[in-house]
């Protein structure tokens, strides 16, 4: 690679294509219709690019400059940001939940539409029912008094037989009864009985789920093997080693070993960025008779996965808008020339095999500086 130039930071000169026209026809990029008004305008790709950034769309940014871009320096900006990835984690891990965890704490709760509250109390209501209560009790009297001594005692007979007789059959005087049921009455007329048959159902219904949510973690847990930390390491290390031998030297036999060794990890950032470098390599039968060309885009495609798959990745101490404005100025560095992988063979060992410092507060973690803004190197563009 040429020695950094005074002239790298006026624009990006690590580009395959600097029109828009050339990225759609020789790269398939496709152009979304909600950003249309974006390629309007101008056919400068490089100038759209930074047109986005410019309105916090640093995603479409970099998924831009990554079809526009030299496909080994394109490799080398992936390596950075999974890099800087890796550093996020040492600082803020990324925890994985365990599945067993997953709805085990299962409870039903009733939405507030369906909630019915209770009607709070009602003196005046109260003081109608002792009111009537009264009532009955002095017209009771009343009618005692006007009735003659003797009937009145035959009919207290009569009615201490037919009591007598129905606790016999009952086995309680009506009296009793009538007590009990007035204290009944008396108890919360909202008392819930534990043992009524809508919580009992419940209660079955609940236990059912458990069963099925253990169940279905078990299967789970036993089609998916747990993952082994040291291993995950092992295979992320491999996969970046072969990146950055590829960029260093991206001939046939790098080419080949990027393919391997990312096929045994293609859902990692790490391995996917391996695959993409074999993609970018050009050709897909390394070591046959025939050079078959890769297909339009895919190595960029691939590129922009590994963006994205960064940026979603758990932990960190990022947002994933925060890291698609980082990747984006890392981009842009890359593409000036300000950043290549020259430097690094002057080290005795590769970026990813560093021991990384302590971080400083307020400084971008993976350099220790401040990052320039997109908004800044635009108005730098323009300017110069």
């Amino acid at each position: 690679m040429a020695d950094k130039l005074d002239w790298q930071n006026k624009h990006l000169v690590l580009l395959r294509y600097i029109s828009l026209q050339d990225a759609v026809q020789k790269e398939n990029y496709k152009i979304r219709p909600d950003l249309e008004e974006f390629f309007v305008k101008t056919n400068n790709a490089e100038q759209i690019a930074f047109s986005l950034a410019e309105q916090g769309k640093h995603k479409d940014a970099c998924e831009l400059l990554a079809y526009i871009c030299h496909r080994r320096a394109g490799v080398w900006w992936g390596y950075q940001c999974v890099n800087s990835l890796i550093e996020e984690l040492r600082i803020n891990p990324a925890v994985d939940r365990d599945i067993a965890d997953i709805a085990k704490d299962f409870t039903v709760e009733v939405p507030d539409f369906a909630k019915v509250d209770f009607p709070p109390p009602d003196p005046e209501m109260d003081k109608q029912y002792n009111m009537a209560i009264q009532q009955i009790r002095d017209a009771k009297n009343q009618m005692k008094s006007m009735l003659d001594p003797k009937e009145l005692k035959l009919s207290e007979q009569i009615v201490n037989v037919a009591f007598g007789e129905f606790e016999k059959t009952h086995g309680i005087h009506p009296l009793e009864l009538l007590k009990k049921l007035g204290e009944k009455l008396n108890e919360s007329r909202f008392e819930v009985d534990p043992q009524s048959p809508v919580f009992v159902e419940a209660a079955k219904l609940k236990t059912q789920l458990g069963q099925v949510q253990k169940e279905t973690a078990d299967l789970i847990k036993s089609v998916i093997p747990p993952k082994v930390p040291a291993h995950e390491k092992k295979m992320r290390d491999n996969a970046l080693g072969a990146v950055y031998r590829w960029i260093n030297a991206p001939d046939e036999p790098n080419s080949k070993a990027c393919l391997d060794i990312g096929n045994e990890c293609p859902d990692t950032p790490a391995g996917l960025l391996s695959l993409s470098a074999f993609w970018a390599y050009g050709n897909l039968m390394p070591g046959g008779d025939q050079v078959i060309q890769t297909p339009p885009g895919l190595a960029a495609n691939g590129l922009t996965q590994v963006f994205l798959m960064c940026a979603l990745h758990k932990g960190g101490t990022r947002k994933p808008k925060e890291r698609f404005e980082q990747y984006f100025n890392k981009g842009i560095e890359v593409l000036t020339g300000k950043d290549n992988w020259e430097s690094s063979l002057l080290d005795a060992k590769a970026p990813h095999e560093k021991e990384l410092p302590p971080v400083a507060k307020g400084k971008d973690q993976n350099t220790g500086t401040d990052e320039e803004k997109p908004a800044v190197a635009y108005k730098r563009w323009k300017k110069d």
